[in-house]
């Protein structure tokens, strides 16, 4: 929207100026057709209707749904009977997610109708999801929101809340056949449309789509899109970012959005929110420029600059980290990167203790590979560090996940080559001991994230570190409990 909104806004600008009338711009409308009704009859004090509505989600792919629901969510459960203005507005966002898969809210009975949602829909969209760290409602929360959604739409339907009607779509497909009169224009402002849409594939025919762009993380790292996102902030407050410091701004603020990484296929678009924040954040950053250039006024428009000083000191970092990078990192024993990457992820997460307790159920299974493939090394007498992935797989693979005596499964049997490959080399990495003190310490700083320290991302830094390298050197000098605990209670 931070492009969509004034580019719309300049286009429709300048359509009411030649039309002789004034722009009238409508935000987030309950219902598009009040709108059409309008436009489609004549005024009479001016010659033409120009109208811009802004986000009305009608031409929003489906990855839109979790977000309008989770909108339409915030209204549960309900005060009582009579819906509430706040209420009312849930209701039509409701609405709107119904109709994105097809779903008539005035057909059978309620709770019918909510079946037509897709589970995925109702487990949360990409700003929930960032609120509980990742985590999606669960089987049970999710039946408990149908019903909760169900209610509202019941007190919808008995409020006359009419949203977006069976018809709308419909209405506007013939708008796009020029169905108003002439003169009279009405402007779209999406943050998304499905290039499936009926209505977008006729409106793209008639050349009547602008598309602006996409921010989306790109495949080699980085966000396309960005410059663009840029160039228009930088238009809008006269003040320019450097490079460096732009996607430092990124790092800082932008999140994949949840519903986009689960159906990725070349690129994975940013969710709203964040790209809402880093718009956001530029806005303050220019302020903080314009100041210490001596004021807005200071200088000629682009002349004053964000520098990346200005970011790092001016906004809090609470970007994406990548756990899969994080522990990378400590397998491939880059101990500084790794305490870097952790320290990021605890300290932009929404909920610190989910990510810290999810982190550590990755972390506690990498060393049990770890601790298995070490064991089965020596057992096969394997050689440690063949760095090279293809004589890995053909050669040495096979060797580890061979057969055990006894007829006792092999831990290792069904493990992709590659992560096998990355276990094997972070284990050939730690001298001997070290592994065998891995159940320990593993065990150790469960017990210290439950309750037994007062410092637990101390807790799980500690066994990071160890496991990196940091104290691998001195791992013969302390025992698995090394008495490490009782110093940080």
């Amino acid at each position: 929207m931070v492009l969509a909104e004034p580019a719309a806004e300049r286009l429709a600008q300048a359509i009411a100026e030649r039309a002789g009338c004034k722009l009238q711009v409508h935000r987030r409308p309950p219902r598009l057709s009040a709108l059409l009704d309008d436009l489609r009859t004549y005024s009479l004090f001016e010659p033409a209707k120009v109208f811009l509505a802004v986000d009305t989600a009608l031409l929003a792919d489906k990855a839109a749904a979790a977000d309008l629901v989770d909108e339409a969510a915030a209204a549960l459960p309900l005060a009582g009977d009579e819906l509430g203005g706040g209420e009312r507005e849930a209701a039509s966002r409701l609405l709107q997610a119904l109709r994105l898969f097809g779903v008539d809210p005035d057909a059978g009975e309620p709770a019918h109708a909510l079946e037509g949602l897709p589970k995925w829909s109702l487990e949360g969209g990409a700003a929930f999801r960032r609120g509980r760290s990742g985590r999606g409602r669960g089987k049970n929360q999710v039946e408990e929101l149908r019903q909760g959604l169900a209610d509202l739409l019941a007190a919808a339907r008995g409020a006359g809340v009419a949203g977006y009607a069976a018809g709308e779509v419909a209405e506007l497909g013939a708008v796009a056949d020029g169905g108003l009169p002439e003169g009279h224009c009405l402007v779209l402002a999406e943050r998304s449309a499905d290039p499936q849409h009926p209505v977008v594939r006729k409106l793209e025919a008639n050349k009547a789509v602008v598309r602006l762009g996409e921010l989306a993380e790109s495949r080699g790292g980085g966000w396309d899109g960005l410059d663009l996102l840029a160039e228009e902030l930088a238009r809008q407050t006269g003040v320019t970012i450097t490079h460096d410091a732009l996607e430092e701004l990124a790092r800082r603020t932008l999140h994949v959005d949840e519903a986009s990484r689960r159906n990725r296929k070349e690129s994975t678009k940013a969710d709203a929110d964040s790209a809402s924040r880093l718009a956001g954040e530029y806005r303050k950053l220019a302020n903080l420029a314009a100041a210490r250039a001596g004021g807005a006024g200071a200088a000629k428009p682009g002349a004053v600059k964000i520098d990346r000083e200005l970011v790092a000191s001016g906004v809090t970092d609470r970007g994406e980290e990548d756990v899969w990078k994080l522990l990378d990192a400590v397998g491939e024993g880059r101990s500084g990167e790794a305490l870097g990457r952790l320290a990021r992820m605890l300290g932009g997460a929404d909920d610190p203790i989910a990510a810290r307790l999810q982190f550590f159920a990755l972390l506690s299974g990498f060393c049990r590979n770890l601790t298995a493939v070490r064991g089965l090394m020596e057992h096969f007498g394997v050689r440690p560090g063949e760095g090279n992935y293809g004589r890995f797989k053909n050669a040495l693979a096979p060797k580890l996940k061979g057969d055990l005596p006894g007829g006792r499964k092999n831990p290792l049997a069904s493990m992709h080559p590659f992560r096998l490959h990355r276990a094997y080399l972070a284990a050939g990495r730690l001298p001997r001991e070290v592994v065998e003190r891995l159940p320990a310490w593993v065990l150790e700083t469960e017990l210290e994230l439950k309750g037994d320290s007062g410092d637990p991302d101390t807790a799980l830094s500690h066994l990071v570190a160890r496991l990196a390298g940091v104290e691998a050197a001195g791992a013969k000098a302390g025992s698995a409990g090394g008495g490490r605990r009782s110093g940080r209670r």
